[in-house]
């Protein structure tokens, strides 16, 4: 049975046109930092952050226009430029070289250059937090409207499109059956979340891996659409309020590789249009040579992006803040790290209890621990310094390899952490 998610108190509340500053930003995790963006705010597209030549995973699968984009020939979007936003348009009065078959016109940019085959977001952003706020209408004649804004695996080959070990369409697959290689955060004029994924191993579209409506009005209204995407799993946004999470550490859908960000509006008849004020991509800020969020716990009084039973303390080594684990107490956080890389994790520590500090190598998808490392210490009454060397495993191509880290307190005294490390060594 598919979820329903109502957020009627939310689609009530939206005002037709609010402030961009009333909206932007509500659900990014406290500790991020902006890595890329586009706020559309001249009377141009910026192609220096879009490729304006569409074209999608699928597309390359069918060998849809194949030759026309290697020519980089295919139809350019029409488009529009409010001085503060960006309104891509199908309408009957463009041109019929506009269109693809079977008039069908799509108007669509995308952060993957697929003739080149490079991105345009200035390095390949792997995690973190992805929003744009957007406004959709169509015409009652308009047939198959889709406004669509979402992430799709990247080409020019169909690696992540077919799952690891079958062969078809020209490619061997890499995607670990399970892991999703598209994410739909908003589709046709309403608030699809569709997450896909199950191929068959001729190369044939299955099935979702999960499909999410959320219930509500969403025509000619401004909806800010996020999702918060990590090693641990996916979470939802409309307008700052969470509506969906998969979270589950035994099935995680969430890429470890990067992918390409798409804003598009398709149709056929009448007219439609997608207007975007604004899109951000959010990373965790970690300090120079420290690959670890939230290292020294200083993002505020909560953990996250730590998760366990641990608490914030202010008998800290550095800074405001440390953790305190009472007896029996844990916590952990997955990161994204290159494969087949030599890492090392330092912590400070403090206390009369001990204290177990782990690094574990974790299959995709599944979260199986594939190997791990751990050593016990003692920590004394001042804070003293631990190191763990730790190799990570391998991963296909430019992938990252999801590890978790953890420190379980293993006595029944307390024991204190701050200043965690994790660089290369």
């Amino acid at each position: 049975m598919i979820p329903q998610l109502i957020i009627s108190a939310a689609m009530a509340a939206m005002a037709v046109a609010p402030s961009a500053a009333q909206q932007a930003g509500s659900a990014v995790p406290v500790g991020m930092k902006l890595a890329w963006s586009d706020e559309f705010n001249t009377q141009q597209l910026d192609t220096a952050k879009w490729s304006t030549q569409y074209y999608s995973t699928i597309d390359f699968v069918e060998k849809t226009n194949y030759q026309q984009m290697l020519a980089g020939k295919l139809p350019e979007p029409a488009t529009r430029f409010t001085g503060h936003s960006l309104v891509l348009v199908t309408n009957d009065s463009l041109p019929r070289e506009a269109y693809w078959p079977p008039r069908r016109k799509v108007s669509s940019i995308q952060t993957y250059d697929w003739g080149q085959n490079r991105f345009k977001t200035g390095g390949e952003l792997v995690g973190g937090y992805l929003e744009a706020r957007i406004r959709r209408t169509a015409s009652a004649d308009a047939q198959g409207v889709n406004g669509a804004f979402w992430i799709d695996s990247p080409g020019p080959d169909a690696r992540y499109y077919m799952e690891k070990g079958d062969s078809a369409v020209g490619a061997m697959g890499i995607r670990p059956r399970g892991q999703v290689f598209e994410i739909d955060l908003c589709e046709n004029l309403n608030t699809e979340l569709v997450l896909h994924g199950y191929v068959s191993p001729q190369g044939k579209f299955l099935h979702n891996i999960a499909h999410y409506p959320v219930l509500g009005n969403c025509t000619d209204r401004w909806i800010t659409h996020g999702m918060l995407w990590t090693p641990r799993g996916l979470k939802f946004y409309i307008d700052g309020k969470l509506v969906q999470t998969d979270w589950n550490p035994q099935h995680i859908k969430s890429p470890n590789h990067a992918m390409n960000v798409f804003l598009g509006m398709y149709s056929r008849g009448g007219s439609a249009e997608m207007e975007v004020d604004y899109i951000r991509f959010y990373q965790w800020a970690t300090e120079p040579g420290n690959l670890l969020p939230n290292s020294g716990f200083e993002y505020s009084a909560e953990l996250f992006p730590w998760e366990g039973t641990g608490a914030t303390t202010s008998l800290a080594r550095t800074g405001k803040r440390g953790v305190l684990l009472q007896s029996g107490q844990r916590i952990e956080q997955y990161v994204y790290l290159d494969h087949s890389g030599s890492y090392k994790l330092e912590y400070w520590s403090k206390g009369q209890g001990t204290v177990v500090a782990c690094v574990e190598n974790l299959a995709p998808v599944t979260g199986a621990v594939e190997s791990s490392v751990e050593n016990l210490s003692h920590p004394g009454e001042a804070y003293t310094s631990r190191r763990l060397l730790f190799i990570t495993g391998p991963e296909p191509a430019t992938n990252k390899k999801t590890v978790r880290v953890s420190f379980t307190n293993t006595s029944s005294l307390p024991v204190y952490l701050d200043d965690l490390l994790i660089g290369r060594w």
